[in-house]
């Protein structure tokens, strides 16, 4: 009923707003985005009128492995509600053909991981489950943001050091040792010991340790408090598994690491809530309101079409060339709080005959300015879709469906509501999303 509902309130507005557009055609009042000279500007027309269907749609998934950065932790966002990310992970042999020494014992082994620097939301512990996988993963294999990989039931964690500090910020103290900033994850001994005890010929190899050990999934527990999620680096070699032993004549450690060569994915879960509470329902995939919403880690994009370009075109003739067509899409100040920046860029990109995203012209255009950046000055974020518009006009796209995405849409928790089309107008700056179309007859 709500899809339904809305959807039906959304035809009536464009029915609405689409009459409008036809008496919209007039004179550039000013210069803003045209490359002329002032005696050119005679020549040319110029609206913000034109109407814009648009909708917040839920992303199925997002294609996610061996990406440079994995995402930690339980994230709150005021806008959209939470988010939940964790990865899988091969690991590779420090050093191969590794052997232990007599009668080997291990004193501890912990996961150590990288920060990026880069953190979303409100950082406090948290709960980190570990299990191990059973299955292989595969370095040429495409894996997707909501897959399910399988897993052994035991929890590998040793709860004595749970919750886990989740802050790139804050030093960390073991026993008499002092820590620069890890995400540090200790594991049970046990563990340890079976991989320890693994043999000789585990350790030939990393095809022969792979075939050992498939990897580990690493998550936060929902169901245990704390917020926030963090970035952790899973290229430089600096996230490891490090075990500590000793045998009959001395003590060491050995790391298993993961470099570029971990097949490895990130994977993302997400509980709408505010004005997109409703694609928390499996049988919504989008909704239609004043605000829109676009969130990375597969989680949600803007999808936009004008749906009287056809008798737009008719009232602005056949031979009509577009020389400037810029999309704005303000933000209120309201939904651009400092605790959960909004992203520096978005993307925008259309569809293929089959419903894949695929890039505009404008994308595909060398030398081209497509924008996308927010202006913090108009508060909006701005693109240039220029010579898509000219070929929607021409019937030469697949599609004219604009999609908005985020950028470092698989390595991050980043989201923006925007304000859309039916928003009123501000006094000084404009408030609502708007197309600004220049043209020559």
């Amino acid at each position: 009923m709500l899809k339904l509902r809305a959807g039906f309130l959304a035809t009536v507005m464009a029915c609405t707003l689409g009459f409008a557009t036809l008496n919209s055609c007039n004179r550039p009042e000013t210069e803003v985005g045209l490359d002329y000279a002032q005696d050119d500007l005679l020549g040319l027309s110029q609206t913000d009128t034109l109407t814009l269907r648009c909708r917040t749609v839920r992303e199925d998934s997002l294609q996610s492995d061996n990406l440079s950065t994995a995402v930690l932790g339980r994230m709150y966002h005021p806008d959209f509600g939470w988010h939940t990310a964790g990865f899988v992970t091969q690991f590779r042999l420090s050093a191969p053909d590794k052997d232990f020494g007599s009668n080997p014992q291990v004193d501890s082994i912990y996961l150590s991981l990288r920060y990026t620097g880069d953190s979303y939301g409100q950082l406090s512990p948290q709960y980190i489950n570990v299990y191990e996988l059973e299955d292989s993963l595969q370095y040429d294999s495409t894996y997707y943001s909501n897959h399910s990989f399988m897993h052994f039931s035991e929890n590998l964690t040793e709860p004595g050091f749970q919750p886990i500090p989740l802050n790139q910020n804050q030093t960390l103290y073991f026993a008499n040792d002092t820590v620069a900033p890890e995400v540090r994850v200790y594991l049970k001994d046990a563990f340890g010991q079976q991989i320890l005890e693994a043999g000789a010929d585990v350790y030939d190899s990393n095809e022969a340790w792979n075939a050992f050990f498939h990897g580990l999934h690493v998550t936060p527990d929902p169901m245990m408090g704390g917020e926030g999620a963090v970035g952790i680096d899973m290229i430089s070699g600096l996230s490891y598994m490090r075990m500590h032993y000793h045998n009959d004549l001395d003590t060491s450690y050995y790391d298993y690491i993961i470099n570029p060569l971990s097949a490895r994915s990130n994977l993302f879960t997400h509980e709408w809530q505010g004005p997109f509470q409703g694609l928390s329902e499996s049988f919504i995939d989008e909704v239609e309101k004043p605000l829109l919403g676009v969130f990375s880690g597969a989680g949600l994009k803007t999808q936009i079409t004008l749906p009287y370009l056809s008798t737009w075109k008719e009232v602005i003739g056949e031979n009509s060339a577009i020389h400037k067509a810029e999309l704005w899409l303000p933000v209120d100040p309201s939904h651009n709080e400092s605790r959960y920046p909004i992203p520096n860029q978005l993307f925008i990109l259309t569809e293929n005959e089959s419903g894949e995203v695929v890039s505009t012209p404008d994308q595909t255009s060398i030398g081209l300015n497509i924008n996308g950046n927010f202006d913090a000055e108009e508060q909006a974020y701005r693109f240039n879709i220029s010579q898509t518009m000219q070929r929607m006009l021409n019937g030469e796209l697949e599609s004219d469906v604009l999609n908005v995405v985020a950028s470092r849409a698989g390595i991050s928790f980043q989201g923006v509501a925007m304000n859309g089309p039916s928003v009123a107008s501000g006094d000084s700056i404009p408030k609502n999303a708007r197309l600004i179309v220049t043209w020559s007859d």
